[in-house]
């Protein structure tokens, strides 16, 4: 069999030799018909043959295969040359005289020629069928456990105290209203803790992780969930392992959700407590009227002390209502089990009368047989005085209402007139009995009676503040002009109870009002024709009132939304912006409107069709004498724009992950090429081999970039926090820097920065690339200087060069995407300028910022700060 796609003896050579001594099963499968070229020992192992099966077909060497697809996958690989690679896929072989089942990972990789055309396909393959039946058995028990957990309803966690993070399932994850990863910090489980029980539960976990204590950890706590706020019982029960050397090796248990037990305990708690504390009277009799029990203020109201015999219920009235007690009270409560009424009761100390509203209940069992009575009795004294207060105080109300200038009137609920004063009678001529009810309308001119009556009705149902104004006809044939206002009231429940107003006479400023709008008619004119020009315009245009509410909007506003201008005036808009971009727009908005500064701000808005469409809104202020009194903004659609933004960041998401595998591949037989070739001697040719290599390693950090800017983009860049020394990080870091940077001495200026809560990978990344900036933007330096120092709650890093620098107006640029600081003609700077992007990213979400100090020609010092909470 010839081999001369492989371009030479050689290759072919280093082929057959890559194959044969690969520990993983491999073969060689050449044109149409699959014929089996070339095997080695791992893959004959696989199948159960021997060499015989070179020169057969795969089908002939492998009958089993026949009604298995892999022939016809085979097949269509060579026919479209695409590969095909699989994962613990089921494999039926005939091993050892019977067929059985096996699990492989394999790949199917087609050959090319320089014409692009396959002339065979390299087959590799890994049995995984030990890992496959392993994970299933392992699946099977963890069933078996979990059903047996979700009967009893409860949740698992283990707590690992040396990393302190926590693992948990779903149920007891739910428990502590998390919906993330299933694993988190033990931090952040201790901050959704009730804070009364707090120190509670840190208790009774020091006291499980002493050895000498036996390990037991059982406690009742509240949590309140960490994203549904929702406030539940549990009770946690654990057991703590250890070591020889009484070191925890692990901690783990179960939480049980008993917020319904702990409910119906504090309900009768409650109960107690509300019945013990009231401020009405309750008593309990038996079912002869023998008083069995009275609270605390039943008995302050009846003047009985804690020493007094308790009492039947008929020495609790007066002697003259000792009738209504038999014929009325007991009567109806044998009849119906309840009675409703007044009823004066007798002070025991003092004889006094106590009228009271009372309500006594027979009380059954079970069985139905009667138990006693409940009686509550509120003392009326304090109401009967008010009432006569009140009496007397609307007396008061009508002698000084009376000599007001302006006609007050109140209404009830339904819009019934209530209460005039005297000035509207004045006025009108009209009665006082007149005016109640609805009588005050027929003072209103006939031209304004509908309008003034439907303006009240319209108010009144909505109970909201109500303003109309109309003209009255006076009793000497006087029209006026009069405004009417009301302001609604509630009663101490909240309920709406009805109005009290004014009538104020205005004829005076109305015919004032009227000149002023004559004048003002240049201005209308001029603010029609700004409406005229804004109409024709294609973008949207609005204005704000100083408070930001929006007060006009053009046609090319309507016409988006499909709305009428009155349904998005004022604060309707926000209705149509998208719920995610809501609260940070109205954030954008009011800090502009505090500090008269311009507003920018891109969102979604929701067209007439319904759908979303990228905008950017920019407003500035118009000020006048130094005021601002009117802001003036557009909405730009850039929907267009950040489609292509979004195509793009697809684009390299997808280039990215593409290349990476290919990559991968060339730089695992570079390796191998190397290596072999350093055996056979050729080191010169390994030597290039090794050059390449590291090629490879560049592209695959340019890889690794564009991957970590999609994932930026797209939001789901990942962060693994843990505890560790800044310090210890940024010297190793610096120290592996150190052995490719030859003509550099990396010179490290540490202060005490103590432990961190990050990122340890990530915060080395953007040192690294921090580092190697350094080094690449300074050619004719020898120098670069890496300082840490802390301050308060926060640590700082700093990277120094004594390079080319950067000018003043391009140093907010260098944390753009693909921008690229540009050196002299005689040095050039490769990259792709993605770096200090996705480095201030990084920062950025960990709470941090970077920024940069430079001198043109001098060199630049990169910094970055992120946050350095103490670690509890």
């Amino acid at each position: 069999m010839s081999y001369n796609q492989f371009g030479s003896a050689d290759n072919e050579n280093i082929f057959r030799t890559l194959v044969e001594e690969s520990p993983s099963p491999v073969g060689l499968y050449i044109g149409p018909q699959l014929i089996i070229s070339l095997v080695n020992k791992a893959i004959l192992k696989v199948w159960d043959k021997d060499e015989s099966v070179l020169g057969k077909t795969f089908g002939e060497a492998l009958p089993e295969m026949q009604d298995q697809p892999f022939i016809g996958i085979l097949q269509n690989v060579y026919k479209t040359g695409i590969p095909y690679e699989a994962y613990a896929e089921k494999v039926f072989l005939f091993v050892d005289g019977r067929l059985q089942t096996f699990y492989f990972n394999f790949n199917y990789q087609p050959l090319k020629n320089d014409k692009g055309e396959v002339w065979g396909i390299l087959n590799t393959a890994s049995d995984v069928t030990e890992l496959v039946l392993t994970r299933q058995k392992l699946k099977d028990a963890e069933e078996q456990v979990r059903f047996a957990l979700d009967a009893a309803e409860l949740g698992t966690w283990d707590l690992d105290p040396v990393n302190e993070t926590v693992a948990w399932d779903e149920r007891c994850k739910q428990l502590y209203g998390f919906d993330g990863s299933d694993v988190v910090s033990y931090q952040d489980v201790l901050k959704h803790i009730h804070p009364q029980d707090r120190q509670f539960v840190d208790n009774a976990v020091s006291q499980a992780l002493d050895p000498e204590r036996g390990g037991f950890y059982d406690v009742e706590f509240r949590t309140i969930g960490a994203q549904d706020k929702t406030l539940r019982w549990l009770r946690c029960k654990g057991k703590a392992y250890f070591n020889q050397q009484g070191n925890c090796i692990r901690f783990a248990g179960t939480a049980l959700d008993i917020s319904a037990e702990i409910h119906d305990r504090d309900e009768q708690k409650r109960l107690i407590t509300l019945i013990d504390n009231t401020s009405d009277f309750i008593s309990l009799s038996d079912p002869d009227g023998n008083v069995t029990y009275i609270n605390r203020a039943g008995k302050e109201m009846m003047g009985l002390s804690g020493d007094d015999v308790i009492k039947h219920n008929s020495e609790f009235v007066m002697p003259q209502e000792l009738g209504k007690l038999r014929e009325v009270i007991n009567k109806g409560l044998l009849e119906t089990g309840k009675w409703s009424g007044q009823v004066t009761y007798r002070h025991f100390k003092t004889g006094e009368p106590i009228p009271v509203q009372a309500t006594s209940i027979m009380i059954f069992d079970d069985m139905g047989r009667p138990q006693g009575r409940a009686s509550v009795a509120r003392d009326l004294r304090r109401e009967l005085a008010d009432k006569q207060a009140l009496t007397e105080s609307e007396h008061l109300l009508q002698t000084i209402t009376s000599a007001s200038p302006a006609a007050l009137w109140m209404c009830d609920k339904h819009g019934n007139i209530t209460y005039v004063n005297k000035t509207w009678t004045d006025w009108t001529g009209q009665s006082y009995n007149r005016v109640l009810g609805s009588g005050w309308l027929s003072a209103i001119l006939p031209e304004d009676h509908n309008r003034a009556f439907r303006k009240f009705i319209h108010d009144l149902n909505r109970q909201r503040p109500y303003e109309v104004d109309f003209r009255i006809r006076r009793k000497d044939g006087e029209i006026r002009w009069c405004i009417a206002t009301g302001n609604p009231q509630y009663d101490a429940n909240g309920e709406f109870t009805g109005y009290v107003g004014a009538c104020t006479d205005v004829t005076e400023k109305t015919i004032i009002d009227i000149e002023l709008q004559l004048k003002n008619g240049a201005l209308n004119d001029q603010i029609r024709q700004f409406e005229f020009v804004t109409d024709f315009m294609p973008v949207q245009l609005w204005t704000a009132r100083t408070t930001g509410e929006i007060d006009y909007v053009n046609r090319q506003t309507q016409h988006f939304f499909g709305l009428p201008a009155e349904d998005i005036i004022g604060d309707k808009w926000l209705q149509m912006v998208h719920p995610e971009d809501r609260d940070g727009c109205v954030t954008a908005w009011k800090e502009a409107l505090q500090n008269g500064s311009l507003y920018q701000y891109e969102f979604r808005l929701r067209d007439r069709k319904g759908d979303y469409k990228w905008h950017l809104a920019r407003a500035l202020p118009f000020i006048n004498d130094g005021q601002i009194v009117k802001w003036f903004g557009t909405n730009t659609d850039i929907n267009e724009q950040k489609e292509m933004q979004r195509q793009k960041d697809e684009f390299l998401g997808i280039a990215s992950h593409e290349l990476k595998t290919p990559v991968t591949s060339i730089k695992a037989y570079a390796q191998v090429l190397g290596a072999m070739l350093s055996q056979e001697g050729e080191d010169k040719k390994a030597a290039m081999v090794m050059k390449m290599d590291a090629q490879l390693n560049r592209l695959t950090n340019l890889i690794g970039d564009l991957l970590d800017v999609t994932k930026i983009n797209s939001g789901k860049i990942l962060f693994n926090k843990v505890w560790f020394n800044l310090n210890e990080v940024i010297h190793d870091v610096v120290l592996d820097l150190q052995h490719t940077a030859n003509r550099h001495i990396l010179v490290m200026d540490f202060g005490e920065t103590g432990d961190i809560y990050s990122d340890k990978e990530r915060i080395g990344q953007v040192l690294t690339n921090l580092v190697t900036n350094a080094i690449k933007y300074s050619p004719h330096a020898n120098r670069v200087i890496i300082s840490t120092r802390r301050e308060d709650d926060r640590v700082t890093v700093s990277v120094q060069d004594f390079g080319i620098g950067i000018p003043e107006d391009k140093k907010d640029k260098v944390f753009e995407q693909f921008y690229r600081v540009s050196g002299t003609k005689q040095h050039t700077f490769p990259g792709l300028g993605l770096g200090l992007y996705i480095s201030n990213e990084i920062i950025r979400r960990e709470g941090g910022r970077m920024w940069v100090n430079s001198i043109e020609g001098k060199g630049s010092t990169f910094c970055f700060s992120i946050p350095a909470t103490l670690k509890s």
